[in-house]
Parts: C-alpha cells; sequence; structure tokens
C-alpha cells in the first residue's frame, strides 16, 4: 500500500489585517477654525477625520521584496491597494522618498473607517481628555466579518511642527503661546479577522503609553513597529491553550477556541445581564429569534458593540445572518430605516430623532436598561415559551456577576499581571457558564424539534410541531419558524451536525430520547445519486450519430463580458470635443491617475466573490463588474451590484440576495433627493415593469455615478435587443468601466460631467440613432462577434456550418455542429454553433486572404487561400498540418463529390480545375479553362458548371466541354461580369448575380440562349453573394436604408421571382452567406463591423 504524501504544515493565520492612525488633516489644523479657536472662540465645528497612515502586513520593504522573489510571499489574502488623494506631497530632494502605496484587505472600507473611528466626530479640545476605547465589527460583501478596536488619544498641538504621514513639516515660526490650550485628537484602529476585543484592547493601552511620549514625527514609527510585532503573533489554534505574550506593561492573553466549531469569546459575557434584568433578556433575545428591526442605544460607544456581541454569543450556534452595524456614525443614520432586519447601534444623543423619524423599531436602552418600541402600535414581539423562560431566570439569578464579591476573601494582589490573571479566570469561568445557560435555553426551546423530521426526504412538518406547543407559545414558534436564522439551524439539524446544540441535547436527554436515537434509519439513495444516475441513462439513449443543430430559441446565449484588460480608442462621437473638431489632449499625470484608477477596479472586480446562497441567483457567466458602497434602501441595507445583466441588493449581516431588476425589465431611471431629518439624501430611483414598487437607494456621493452607469447599461441592454448583439452590452460595460475610473480620478465637481460624455448609448436610445426594422428584427436572431477581443474588426470573408457528427476521436461536446469563420490574414475561428459560444479560438492557415472552405469525409475542412495553398485542417485536433501546392493562383472554390472514394474539385483563379482524391490527397485530373478569372465551382448532374468573370461553362468531369453562357451576349454593359450562381434543378433554372447590376438574372437550363428574366432589388448598390435556402435565394451585398449604404440581404421567392424581404443586415456590406441545415442562413459583414448575423428561415 502506498504511503500518503505528507503534506507540509500550514502557519496559523496572523492575528493583524490593518493597522491605521486616523485623525483631522494637517491642513484642517491650519484652518480659520483653529484660529478661532486659539483667539478664545467658545465653540468649533467638527472637523473632517482621515486616514493619515495605513500598515499592512507583510512589513518588507520593496527592496527586500525583490531579494525574497515573488513565490516568498508572508500573506496569501487578496488585498487592494491603498493610495491616498486628498494630499500627495511631492518629493523635493533631501527629504526623503514619496510614500508608497500599500494593500488593504477587500474587507476594510477605507472610506467609512474614519466615520467608524470618529463616530461623534473630531474636536479640538481646550484641555486633554482621557483615552477611550470602542470596537467596530466590519463586513465585507460574502458576510465575512473582521473586527476592529479603536483607541482615542489627545495630543497638543506643538507650533514648532504637525506630522502627516510619518514625515515632519515645519511650520513657520509663531509667537510663545497662540498655540496654547488645543489638544487634537487622533485615532489607532487595529483590524483582526478575529474578535479579540480584550486582548486588543490591552494591546492598543501598551502603545498609548508610548505615543504620549514621543515626538510627533516619531509617532508612524511606533505604531509601524507596534504593527509588525502584531502582525508576527498567529491566531491560537482551538485547544485547551492560550496565547500568552508580554508587551511592557502588560501581559497580554489572547485565548483560544474550545473546538473549530466554536466562536472566539474574548469580551465579558455578563455586561448585559449588569445592564438588563433577566425578564429583559429574555426579551431582547426574542426580538434576536425572531429577527426584528433592533437598535441599541448607549453613550459609551464601547457598550454598543460589546453588548451586542453579548446577545449574539447566547445565540450560538444560531447565528444572526442579517444587516449587523454595532456602531452608526451621525452620517449612517438612515440606515435605521431599512425595511428589513438589522441589529445596529447609535449614540444615545439620536434616540429621539431615531423613535420619531423610523417605524416598527426596537429600542434598546443600554444606559438605563429599558426596552421600547418606535411609533408603531403593530409590533407584536411574543414572550419566549414560559417553562424554558423561568429556568433561564433561575440559572441567571444563581450566578455571582461581581468580581468583587466573589473574590473578596482572597488577598490584595501586589502584582498587576497576577491580578490581571485572576481577573481573566475568574472570568472565564463566568463566561462557560453563561453559554451554558444560554445553550441549554436553545434546547430547551428547539429539542422537540428533531421529531418532527423526515431525515429521507429532508423536510420538517411545521403544523404537527406547532401542534404540540402549549397555546401560549404558539405565537413565538410562528414568527421564529419563519425565520432565516431558524431555517438555517432547520438545515444544521437535517445534516445532523454534531454542534453545540447536538451536543448539549445528547447530554441533556433522557434514557428513552437517547435509545430512540441509537435506531438506525432506511438507507436510501440521495437525491443527488439518484439525478446523477437518471442524467447518465438519459445521456446515454439519447446518443445519435449525426448531431443536429438545436433551435435558437432553446439556447440560452451568453452575454459577453466587458474586456477590462486593455483601454481602447473610442468612437470618435463619444470621444471628440463638439465644435473643435480635434481629440482632446489631457496631461500625462492625469492619464497616470486615469490608468491607476481604472487597474485597481480592475483587480478589485477580479477579487470580488460571493456566497454560493447569492450564486444561486445568478447565471453561471454573470460577473460582478461594480459595487457601491453599504446603502440604505427601501428593501434593505446592503451594496448594489451591477453585472452584465442585473442589479441586486447584496445585504449585510447574512450575505442575502435581493433583485433590483435585470436592465431589461427597467422602465425608468430617476435621480432624485429624499428628505431625513434636515438633510437632502441624494437617491436613486428605478422603476421597473415587473413590481409596483420603485426601488429606492439612498446613494448620497455616488448618486450620479450609478445614475449614468444605470442608464448607459439599459439602454445598451435595449440596443442588444432590437439588434440581437450582446456586443451592445460589452460596449456598454466598458463605457460604464470608464465613466467610474473618470470619477474616480477627478474626484471634483467637474467629475460627473465629464463621465456623462461616455453615455454614447443612452443618447442613441434618447434620439432614436439606431432603429432596426421591423422585418430585420423579426427575422433576425442573434449576432456573434469573432473578431471579439481584437484592437480593429476583420471582415468575415467566408462561412461554413458543418453539422455534428459522433466519432469514437470526438470528445462528446466536440460532436456539436460547428461554425467555421475565416477572418483576414488567415485566422480561423471555430464556434460551437449549438451555442454561438467560441469553440477554438483563433489559428492561423497561412497569412494570406482565405477564399472558400468545405467539409470533406467528415473529419476534414479544406480552406483555400490566395496564396494558392490549400490548408486542411483535423476537425477533432483543430490543427492544420496538410498543405495542398499544386494550385499557382490563389483557390477560389471548391466542390465536394460524395461517393467512395470521395472527391474534392478545386478551382483557382488562373482557370485551373483539380481533382483530389480525398484518401490518398492526390490528385486525380487536371483541367484548364480557357481566360482564367475563376471565381467559384458547382457539381450538377455529372458536370462542373465553372464561374468565370466573363461566363458560365459547363464542362464534363473528364474536360470536355458542355454549354457555355457569355455576359455580354445578355448585357448591354460590356464592362459587366459575373459574381456568382445558384442552380435549382427542380425548377430548372440557373440564377445568376452580375456586378454593377442592381438585379438577379435568371435562365432556364433548357435553353441557355434564351434572355433571361430580372429580379429587381430595390436601393441595391452591390451584389457579392448568394445562396440558395429551400425555394428561397438569399442575396448579400450593400444597399441604401435609411439613407445611409448599409449591408443588405434580399430574401426571393424562387418560385413567385419576387423579393419577399429586404434584410437591413450590417453596418458594412455583407461578403458571405452560409445555410445552416436550410433551417438558418448566416451573414458575414466587412471590415467596417466584422460580424455575423444569424437569420431565420421561414
Amino acid at each position: 500500500m502506498a504511503e500518503a504524501t505528507p503534506h507540509p504544515l500550514a502557519l496559523p493565520s496572523g492575528l493583524l489585517e490593518l493597522c491605521a492612525l486616523l485623525g483631522p488633516s494637517r491642513d484642517s489644523l491650519r484652518g480659520p477654525e483653529l484660529v478661532a479657536q486659539k483667539k478664545g472662540a467658545s465653540s468649533l465645528s467638527a472637523l473632517d477625520p482621515e486616514v493619515l497612515s495605513i500598515f499592512v502586513p507583510p512589513f518588507v520593504s520593496k527592496e527586500d521584496t525583490q531579494l525574497a522573489g515573488t513565490n516568498c510571499a508572508l500573506s496569501k489574502t487578496r488585498r487592494r491597494s491603498f493610495r491616498k488623494k486628498r494630499e500627495k506631497p511631492k518629493t523635493e530632494p533631501g527629504k526623503g522618498p514619496a510614500p508608497e502605496d500599500v494593500s488593504v484587505p477587500n474587507g476594510v472600507d477605507l472610506l467609512a473607517l474614519p466615520q467608524l473611528c470618529f463616530p461623534g466626530g473630531v474636536c479640538v479640545a481646550s484641555e486633554p481628555k482621557e483615552d477611550s476605547v470602542h470596537f467596530l465589527v466590519l463586513t465585507d460583501v460574502c458576510g465575512n466579518r473582521t473586527y476592529g478596536v479603536v483607541a482615542q488619544y489627545y495630543r497638543p498641538l506643538h507650533d514648532e511642527s504637525c506630522f502627516y504621514n510619518g514625515k515632519m513639516h515645519w511650520e513657520p515660526f509663531r509667537p510663545p503661546g497662540a498655540a496654547a490650550g488645543c489638544f487634537v485628537p487622533f485615532a489607532v484602529c487595529v483590524v483582526s479577522r478575529f474578535p479579540y476585543y480584550n486582548a486588543l484592547k490591552d494591546c492598543l493601552s501598551c502603545l498609548l503609553t508610548h505615543l504620549k511620549l514621543c515626538k510627533d514625527f516619531e509617532v508612524d514609527n511606533h505604531i509601524k513597529d507596534f504593527a509588525a510585532k502584531l502582525s508576527l503573533i498567529p491566531s491560537p489554534p482551538p485547544g485547551p491553550l492560550h496565547l500568552v505574550f508580554n508587551m511592557k506593561p502588560l501581559q497580554i492573553v489572547f485565548p483560544s477556541r474550545a473546538d473549530p466549531e466554536s466562536p472566539v469569546v474574548d469580551l465579558d459575557l455578563h455586561l448585559p445581564l449588569l445592564c438588563f434584568r433577566p425578564e429583559q433578556v429574555l426579551q431582547i433575545l426574542t426580538c434576536l429569534l425572531t429577527e426584528q428591526r433592533i437598535v441599541f442605544f448607549s453613550s459609551s460607544w464601547a457598550l454598543l458593540a460589546l453588548v451586542a456581541e453579548c446577545f449574539l454569543a447566547y445565540l450560538h450556534p444560531l447565528q444572526w445572518q442579517h444587516t449587523f452595524v454595532p456602531i452608526l456614525s451621525g452620517q449612517m443614520l438612515d440606515f435605521v430605516m431599512a425595511p428589513t432586519s438589522f441589529l445596529m447601534g447609535c449614540h444615545l444623543d439620536h434616540f429621539q430623532e431615531v423613535s420619531k423619524e423610523a417605524d416598527g423599531l426596537i429600542l434598546i436602552n443600554i444606559d438605563n436598561g429599558s426596552v421600547t418600541y418606535s411609533n408603531d402600535e403593530d409590533i407584536d414581539v411574543p414572550d419566549i415559551p414560559l417553562l424554558a423562560a423561568q429556568t433561564f431566570i433561575q440559572r441567571v439569578q444563581s450566578l455571582q456577576l461581581h468580581h468583587d464579591l466573589d473574590l473578596a476573601h482572597l488577598g490584595a494582589s501586589t502584582d498587576l499581571n497576577e491580578g490581571r490573571a485572576r481577573r481573566r479566570a475568574w472570568q472565564q469561568g463566568l463566561n462557560y457558564q453563561l453559554q451554558q445557560v444560554a445553550l441549554q435555553l436553545l434546547v430547551s426551546i428547539f429539542r422537540e424539534v428533531k421529531n418532527h423530521l423526515n431525515y429521507e426526504h429532508r423536510v420538517f412538518n411545521s403544523e404537527e410541531f406547532l401542534k404540540t406547543r402549549a397555546p401560549g407559545d404558539q405565537q413565538f414558534y410562528k414568527q421564529v419558524l419563519d425565520t432565516y436564522m431558524f431555517h438555517s439551524f432547520l438545515k444544521a439539524r437535517l445534516s445532523r451536525r454534531m454542534d453545540a446544540f447536538a451536543q448539549m441535547d445528547l447530554d441533556t436527554q433522557s434514557d428513552e430520547d437517547r435509545l430512540s436515537g441509537m435506531l438506525p434509519s432506511p438507507r436510501r439513495p440521495t437525491i443527488e445519486k439518484m439525478a446523477s444516475r437518471n442524467s447518465s441513462s438519459l445521456h446515454v439513449t439519447h446518443r445519435r450519430m449525426v448531431v443536429s443543430m438545436p433551435n435558437l430559441r432553446d439556447i440560452a446565449v451568453p452575454e459577453l463580458p466587458a474586456r477590462n484588460s486593455s483601454l481602447r480608442k473610442m468612437d470618435s462621437e463619444g470621444s471628440r470635443s463638439s465644435g473643435t473638431g480635434h481629440q482632446k489632449q489631457i496631461d500625462p499625470e492625469t492619464f497616470k491617475d486615469f490608468y491607476n484608477c481604472w487597474k485597481e477596479a480592475e483587480a478589485e472586480a477580479q477579487e470580488v466573490s460571493l456566497p454560493s446562497s447569492v450564486m444561486e441567483h445568478l447565471d453561471k457567466n454573470e460577473c460582478v463588474y461594480k459595487l457601491s458602497s453599504s446603502v440604505k434602501t427601501n428593501r434593505g441595507v446592503g451594496k448594489i451590484a451591477m453585472t452584465q445583466k442585473r442589479l441586486f441588493l447584496l445585504t449585510e449581516g447574512r450575505p442575502g440576495y435581493v433583485e433590483i431588476s435585470t436592465f431589461r425589465d427597467i422602465e425608468e431611471v430617476r435621480s432624485t433627493t429624499v428628505a431625513f431629518l434636515l438633510l437632502r439624501i441624494p437617491t436613486l430611483k428605478i422603476k421597473t415593469a415587473s413590481k409596483k414598487e420603485v426601488f429606492e437607494a439612498n446613494l448620497k456621493t455616488e448618486c450620479d455615478v450609478w445614475h449614468l452607469m444605470v442608464k448607459e447599461m439599459w439602454a445598451g441592454k435595449k440596443l442588444a435587443d432590437d439588434h440581437k448583439d450582446p456586443q451592445y452590452i460589452q460596449q456598454a460595460l466598458t463605457h460604464v468601466l470608464l465613466m467610474d475610473a473618470v470619477v474616480g480620478t477627478l474626484q471634483s465637481p467637474g467629475a460627473i460631467y465629464a463621465a456623462s460624455k461616455l453615455s454614447y448609448f443612452d443618447k442613441m436610445r434618447n434620439e432614436m440613432l439606431a432603429a432596426v426594422p421591423k422585418t430585420t428584427s423579426e427575422t433576425l436572431k442573434h449576432k456573434i462577434n469573432p473578431s471579439a477581443g481584437e484592437t480593429l474588426p476583420h471582415a468575415v470573408d467566408v462561412l461554413l456550418y458543418t453539422p455534428g457528427h459522433l466519432d469514437p476521436a470526438e470528445k462528446v461536446e466536440d460532436a456539436h455542429p460547428k461554425l467555421w469563420c475565416a477572418l483576414s490574414e488567415g485566422k480561423v475561428i471555430v464556434f460551437d454553433a449549438s451555442s454561438w459560444t467560441i469553440h477554438q479560438h483563433c489559428f492561423r492557415v497561412g497569412t494570406s486572404k482565405l477564399n472558400c472552405m468545405a467539409m470533406a469525409e467528415q473529419s476534414q475542412v479544406w480552406v483555400g487561400s490566395e496564396d494558392s495553398v490549400i490548408y486542411i485542417i483535423n476537425v477533432h485536433s483543430m490543427s492544420c498540418n496538410k498543405q495542398l501546392t499544386d494550385h499557382r493562383s490563389g483557390v477560389t472554390g471548391f466542390a465536394v463529390q460524395s461517393g467512395a472514394p470521395s472527391k474534392v474539385y478545386s478551382c483557382s483563379a488562373d482557370g485551373t480545375v483539380l481533382a483530389w482524391n480525398v484518401s490518398s490527397l492526390r490528385v486525380t485530373s487536371r483541367l484548364q479553362l480557357p481566360g482564367g478569372g475563376l471565381s467559384s465551382i458547382r457539381l450538377h448532374d455529372g458536370c462542373l458548371w465553372c464561374c468565370t468573370g466573363s461566363g458560365i461553362v459547363v464542362v464534363t468531369t473528364g474536360g470536355s466541354l458542355r454549354q457555355e453562357l457569355k455576359v455580354e451576349e445578355n448585357s448591354k454593359d460590356a464592362s459587366t461580369s459575373f459574381l456568382g450562381f445558384q442552380l435549382l434543378p427542380e425548377q430548372e433554372q440557373l440564377w445568376a448575380a452580375c456586378a454593377g447590376l442592381d438585379g438577379v438574372y435568371i435562365w432556364s437550363l433548357r435553353d441557355l440562349a434564351r434572355p433571361p428574366q430580372r429580379v429587381h432589388l430595390q436601393d441595391c448598390a452591390e451584389v457579392s453573394c448568394m445562396i440558395r435556402v429551400k425555394k428561397q435565394i438569399w442575396v448579400g451585398g450593400t444597399g441604401r436604408s435609411q439613407g445611409k449604404y448599409k449591408g443588405k440581404i434580399y430574401v426571393i421567392d424562387a418560385q413567385r421571382k419576387t423579393v419577399e424581404k429586404e434584410l437591413v443586415a450590417h453596418t458594412d456590406a455583407v461578403k458571405t452567406l452560409c445555410s445552416a441545415e436550410d433551417r438558418y442562413v448566416l451573414s458575414g459583414s466587412g471590415s467596417g463591423e466584422g460580424k455575423i448575423a444569424i437569420w431565420k428561415v421561414e
């Protein structure tokens, strides 16, 4: 038996995600407000905080990184770039290098961080204040939480210098005493992936003792050293051992989890019991279990997060899955207007405002221990089941919640760390008791749920369960059973997860229950196995030798994502200055900022990761291209996400999906403002066809750019639907991403005006510049772009459709029908014709123009090139390993003769016709037609029909001339020539098109000498190709439409000899036509557009 390969031991995850210094900017400290303060003004308006310095592990310089190499990264966490935009100090000689960019973890919103670190604002004080600490919870789009501990402290403002980004800036000398009585608040924020509240609080307390003694320009170095030490500390693994280290003057302890499923608990879980009576604690737990809209209030910012976290810890292993924002700054108060469940925290100063403005809220005052409701009498919060509540109250009352009473009999400790260790041990014991009491409460409430589970069919019989509940408990269970929290709990029960609830249930159940739980359940195949077995059997029965192309209406056509990897030159109408006639120039620095902003947005888009509960609502090919900040909407608090297909809301807390609208469903988009308190909040309103309720989002500063972006995507989707061309979505996405980059670069009032110049499709939609004729819209099914990814479009010179064939040498997916597309310079692209997706990306056969293609023996595609070579492509390997070089001029056409052995006839522009044995690839016969100009050949009734410029020649395969049709004998224009022809043997007709003539001519095969009939093609300027499809002739070329020359297709009824349809196919000439099983016609356009249109045949 082979030994398993040992896996290298992975390093534990580091504690530190980010460390930042925040405070007022240097410029604001020199502003007129500060001058007023120094002159004795009684009040001072709040200053705007910002991130002054930021430190992110690993702490290595660029030189260290280059020496270590890219393979020795200390952290594998994907991060995004951070760069200060308000002030970028220029490097001067002798003053050191400019500050470097640093990468920031994705879960940290640097725009909101200053508000959260100074939730009460920043004000200069006339006297020093005590240091303070509060706590943050940050949630990313996937619902992953990171935790912040913020320490605020005050420093006197010195005259000689002030610090900024770690550099010393000397200011002009001021008279002594001018800055007397000015103390400036600063904050140090530590962000970690683990909620080590007490330990990180102790670490910051140690740091502040050093910061108060150091000089201003030394602050950054102290914080950087502190962050570097903290980044080297690993998270303790689950188990009984805690992590202890010294940070003078304290000994810091990071407690470990009991097991991998348990949460980290590093806070005092008895805090709620010091603030509320046990009955109120149960009332608050009921609000959480029934998922109400809850707001905590306190005059202490620290208590808001700690008390909320304690209540969530009481619910373990149940998890709060909605929005959780324990601290709301003054600018974020509109969040409480969200209609969905949430758990938030506000300062007590805002209690009256919130209670008056918002309805249906549970208002919890931590300071006085009260629980009240806002202006809504309909709030019905039921009581917890009586027996469980009584047991909980008795157990809580038996706990010793006061440390001094519990340790009164002990002597005083003369060692600081020894006293802290005693307190810590007492707290850990109390925390464990409280966790057990809370867990016993949950088990008492939900224990009998398991009696109504059907594990085989994975269902819960809620009706039978409710019948067993006491009448007084019915309302409680009815509300709880309808929550997301309970549904997740139910999934864990059905999966027989052995979590803390299951273990407590097992430990406390009766002997009878324990015996019944040991009985085995019947073994049955899972639904997943049954589905896979059924799908495999269906797959076998539906295999057949020839695979036909499915109907287009059954195909989910993917919408192509925008190419973020390159910046293209925009359309002249969108990038040229109106009235000047020349392109505007931008300075290199601005373009550099624009490019960096574009690349940063591109990197962020690559790193977006959605939870599976959200992804199941999206198509496989959808990508998130833009995320808003956390905003309040009328459907909940979260981030608005934009894909190439839709807008949706990523709700916070429990990462959920709320559909806003698909772009196709939008009816109106408006940017307006709504009143809240004394503010006017910019709001985006979206009206959809499928919902009566208008979606509203308080996007604030982002409102204008989102208004532009949504309208552009809406217009792009409308054009894509009208033209059946998903390329419009790709182009609209490019416009949107450019708008975002422009606004992010300029950051000025004129940014929105500049971005509005990119609303190209919205302008087209409003001015009706791209209207599609009704007949064209009804016949056109889809468009594809073989030049996608290229700098410029390429002409589609030849199209070939090949039906699918199952072959032992092929994979199943390779057996689908295919569309072969020949572009310029010998390029060939292959599409899967069952889905119109690229099957084989571009490969080359020579470097010259390709003139014709044909399929031989189902395994070869022959390609004729202008360089006189025939290239043979193996359809299995998609490679070209064979070339035929017998022609001396450009190969212009093929005619395939089935049979054994099969033959292929090829012709070249010099009049040569060669017959090939497909198996041996040898020439079996050769014909030479006089005059040259041979453009195509057809095989009919044992003869070769050859189209030359001067006529159509009919010869036997042995070379004998049968008949000839000369163009000069049938046309008054001596300069004209034949462009192509089609044979209709059933009607004994020959249809031909001539250069320079606006019609199609029809000869009788019985007597080619008789004058032809003519079918006039209205507004036709040039005919370039024609094919026969059923009883129709499709003619492609160029014609006038809406005053412009465009690619047009004329569909002619072969029996009545009348034009049935005029299709405005492309913006450039139609170069080639191809039939797909007589069900669809495919047309390729010139280099002005370079697209392929797919048409329905009736």
